[in-house]
């Protein structure tokens, strides 16, 4: 009989020191409402959003360029000059779009502007030759400042110069059609 009250002892004692050791004395918090899981959601969910709508925007964007190569073929040679009436043309047609397509997106999404240029002198300055990435960005720039003109915020517009690394097919890389600005929407 005197091991079966030690043996019961033991267990009273070893269920007392797991009471003892699992119990605490800081007070108990509830735990925080899961909104990270919410919001990391959202956010996923917004960005994929904004990345659907951008590879929208760009699939329409790919056909636009300026000068259009209709009515006027593509700038002068070594030139940036940008005729308003030309211009405004242009602009009815095609900057409505392009607003809609920035306010759609998130502000660290811009406009960037790439400038282009034919074959016809050296890439890059070369003694007297300024060069065609010279001329490509003064192309984009010049665009850019029309832009905002036209009431799209500078600082949603980035420019780039490609030189004539990107000729349009079905034309030989000297035409003046080559010499030209398109745009694209990218993350700034």
């Amino acid at each position: 009989m005197k091991k079966a009250i030690l043996s019961n002892l033991a267990i009273i004692a070893g269920i007392s020191l797991i009471i003892v050791n699992c119990s605490s004395t800081e007070p108990k918090t509830e735990p925080a409402p899961e909104t990270t899981s919410t919001t990391t959601t959202d956010t996923v969910a917004n960005r994929d959003m904004s990345l659907v709508m951008l590879d929208e925007i760009n699939t329409a964007l790919k056909d636009y360029r300026y000068p259009d190569g209709a009515r006027k073929r593509g700038f002068a040679y070594k030139q940036a000059d940008i005729q308003k009436e030309d211009f405004n043309t242009w602009a009815k047609d095609n900057v409505a779009y392009i607003k809609e397509a920035l306010n759609k997106l998130p502000a660290e999404y811009a406009l960037q502007i790439i400038g282009h240029a034919d074959a016809s002198g050296p890439e890059e300055a070369e003694g007297g030759k300024k060069g065609n990435s010279y001329y490509s960005q003064i192309r984009s720039d010049a665009v850019k400042d029309a832009l905002v003109k036209q009431g799209i915020p500078a600082d949603r517009i980035v420019t780039k110069a490609a030189g004539s690394s990107a000729p349009i097919s079905g034309f030989s890389e000297t035409d003046a059609i080559n010499r030209r600005v398109t745009f694209q929407v990218v993350a700034k």
